[in-house]
């Protein structure tokens, strides 16, 4: 052992292979090994492969110049490696930890933790990845922290499986191209992460929250059981968010169904294998393309380029409520909201207790603005039918729309009152007779009530000489011909009649 530490001490070398290191001996290892200005201990070339620690293990602050072998290693207590920096290649393959801290942490070289084990809480929050980090085949036990971290060159995390929360928050990944597949058991955060390229992200878990991300080159989520929230995030450039049938690799897709009868159980209504967007408020969505997505519950509110929003045809929202036998339209969750107060037909969208303060309600007028911007998007999409249904929402909102007053001016107010009072008629009118031109059969129905109408004036005082039979059946058939401006010659009508019947052809 003094021999081990003299060469130590002159060289900064150690080879404790599968040695099992109490915390005493980590100790004397450290303080025997050279040190920096600082008066942090230097390794140059450290070898702890396969080896025990069965304390805590210390390496804070340390400085590993040559590679850094744990590769295999066991922690069975803290593995405390806060604001360490490692030179070459960290290697922690196939190694063991209990709880993990790597805050801080400096890899210049490629740091390794393919099928590493993390029991308890791990953490690389401020971490710095110069080189390809590695977590393929990793599995993390209970929370994973990489807030703040930074990754400066690729990050593997191929089939990587996280037990509890992920949390990438305020993260940067500047060369990074794909995250995943990987399993999210209890959720996946990225708020305030930054991509500077072009990525994929691919994973199951019960949760997504995306607040105020950057994805500069774009993001494609593929996505399955996720209740995703994208708000304040930029998606101006070509980005998907799209379900997935089945995870690309087997033994995670059958992993996940062992999960996903926890997540059924547990999440009841508020859960299913699509995944499902809760919000997309003051998000930029000029780049954003949906595609077999959940928008049930969707909040709009202040979205950004809404009209360019683009929605696959198997993307689905809930129908209005309706009697039997008539047309069901698809409607916003902001809709929802606002009649959920004035009808107990109508039930309020889902809003989970994670994302924060349920959305304000708005007003009508405002949910016509977002029926009108998402319209033009399924337009540009040539789906006529899901247009038609937001031309719908947008009407019905106006309908129910009242005016504000206009500041300062109570007059103003009053003018503007009276011109919404106007409008809600005019359209209170259009929508019971052909329900804003979309609904065919109201047309048809009120077309008939206005032939019968006319048949009963005609009958009792429109004719001077009737058709014959004089009855009402031959004044509906004439009723009806003036509709289609067929003249009888024969009949005489009363100059009431006359200009009735201009009105009626």
């Amino acid at each position: 052992m003094d021999i081990a530490l003299r060469l130590l001490g002159e060289g900064g070398d150690l080879d404790a292979r599968g040695v099992s290191v109490t915390e005493e001996l980590l100790q004397r290892f450290l303080a025997a090994a050279p040190h920096d200005e600082h008066g942090d201990a230097v390794l140059t070339d450290a070898d702890f492969s396969r080896a025990t620690f069965l304390s805590t293990a210390t390496f804070a602050g340390c400085v590993f110049r040559g590679d850094a072998l744990f590769d295999g290693a066991t922690f069975k207590d803290d593995a405390q490696f806060g604001q360490a920096t490692f030179k070459q290649t960290a290697w922690f393959a196939e190694a063991t930890f209990l709880d993990a801290w790597f805050s801080s942490a400096t890899f210049s070289g490629d740091a390794v933790f393919s099928g590493a084990t993390f029991k308890d809480d791990s953490g690389f929050a401020s971490a710095i990845f110069e080189h390809i980090a590695w977590f393929n085949f990793a599995t993390f036990k209970h929370v994973a922290r990489f807030d703040d971290a930074t990754f400066k060159d690729a990050t593997r995390f191929e089939k990587s499986r996280f037990r509890g929360t992920v949390d990438f928050r305020r993260a940067t990944f500047k060369q990074t191209r794909t995250v995943g597949p990987l399993l999210a058991c209890r959720g996946l955060v990225l708020d305030g992460v930054l991509f500077k390229q072009p990525v994929r992200i691919e994973a199951s878990t019960p949760g997504l929250c995306c607040h105020q991300a950057q994805f500069d080159g774009g993001v494609q989520f593929w996505l399955r059981w996720a209740r995703v929230v994208l708000d304040d995030t930029y998606l101006a450039n070509p980005s998907t968010l799209a379900g997935i049938p089945r995870l690309t690799d087997d033994g995670l897709a059958i992993e996940e169904q062992q999960l996903a009868r926890a997540w059924r159980r547990l999440l009841t209504r508020e859960i299913s294998e699509r995944p499902r967007l809760l919000s997309l408020q003051r998000a930029d969505v000029a780049g954003l393309g949906l595609s077999k997505v959940e928008l049930a519950d969707c909040r709009f509110a202040g979205a950004h380029n809404l009209d360019k929003l683009r929605m696959e045809a198997d993307v689905s929202l809930v129908a209005a409520p309706t009697r039997p036998g008539r047309d069901r339209r698809q409607v916003i969750a902001e809709e929802r909201t606002w009649r959920a107060q004035h009808s107990s037909r109508w039930t309020a969208p889902l809003w989970p207790d994670w994302t924060g303060a349920a959305p304000e309600v708005l007003e009508p007028g405002q949910i016509a603005g977002l029926y009108r911007a998402l319209q033009k998007g399924r337009e540009d999409n040539h789906d006529e039918p899901g247009a038609a249904d937001f031309y719908y929402g947008e009407m019905e909102m106006r309908r129910h729309a009242r005016s504000s007053p206009a500041s300062g001016n109570a007059s103003s107010f009053a003018g503007g009152a009276s011109r919404g009072r106007a409008e809600r008629s005019i359209l209170t009118v259009y929508w019971l007779v052909s329900g804003y031109g979309l609904r065919a059969w109201r047309a048809l129905a009120c077309l008939a009530a206005v032939i019968a109408g006319f048949a009963i004036a005609f009958h009792l005082i429109g004719f001077t000489t009737p058709p014959r039979p004089a009855s009402y059946w031959t004044s509906l058939l004439y009723a009806f011909r003036a509709t289609l401006s067929l003249t009888d010659n024969e009949v005489k009508l009363t100059a009431w009649a006359g200009c009735s019947r201009l009105c009626c052809g």
